[in-house]
């Protein structure tokens, strides 16, 4: 499961716009899916929220609706996790895309 997040998120920013919007809406099915989705993402959170953050900012208007679902969808699922998980790593994701840092 986590490969396949991986390679999505590394797709979220590609040079080609089919594979952005591919990704970013495997992403947005990944969070829905009764086997992948919920508590089962929670090591890659801070990967797919920064997958989102990438593709929010997107010239691409499609790409970018398609994010903003994503990342409502991403925000409900870490609001229902019942099972601690690391709230600085997503924090930290979060400044640095909102910064513009890749460090």
């Amino acid at each position: 499961f986590g490969p396949i997040v991986s390679i999505l998120v590394f797709q979220c920013h590609s040079k080609d716009r089919l594979n952005r919007l591919t990704a970013i809406t495997w992403l947005a099915e990944l969070i829905h899916h009764p086997h992948s989705g919920g508590d089962a993402l929670l090591p890659y959170h801070a990967e797919v929220l920064g997958a989102i953050m990438s593709c929010i900012s997107d010239s691409e208007i499609e790409i970018r609706k398609v994010s903003e679902r994503t990342n409502a969808d991403l925000l409900n699922l870490v609001r229902e996790t019942e099972e601690r998980f690391e709230l600085a790593i997503l924090l930290d994701t979060l400044t640095k895309e909102l910064s513009g840092k890749d460090d």
